[in-house]
């Protein structure tokens, strides 16, 4: 891992019996990795409750997104209050 929040988070992944829940903020070109749907399928086979697809964060190319673009607060807040009810 490159930094001590995603090792935590990493390490966190099957192995706690904790709820994960991850919000993946990422662009178009991000998610055109060929490695993209596999770590994808990665997080979901570990369990991982993912905040992610075109109804909670449109993928825009780099650079495209609107400026002042919000998060997606409540669906984080809500995939955190079914992983944790």
């Amino acid at each position: 891992m490159d930094n001590q929040a995603l090792m935590q988070v990493g390490e966190a992944i099957g192995t706690l019996d904790l709820p994960v829940v991850v919000f993946p903020r990422v662009n178009a070109a991000h998610a055109r990795h060929p490695a993209w749907q596999r770590h994808i399928d990665a997080l979901q086979a570990g369990g991982v409750h993912l905040v992610y697809g075109p109804d909670v964060w449109p993928l825009y190319e780099p650079r495209e997104a609107p400026a002042r673009r919000e998060l997606p607060w409540r669906a984080v807040l809500d995939t955190v209050d079914e992983a944790t009810g």
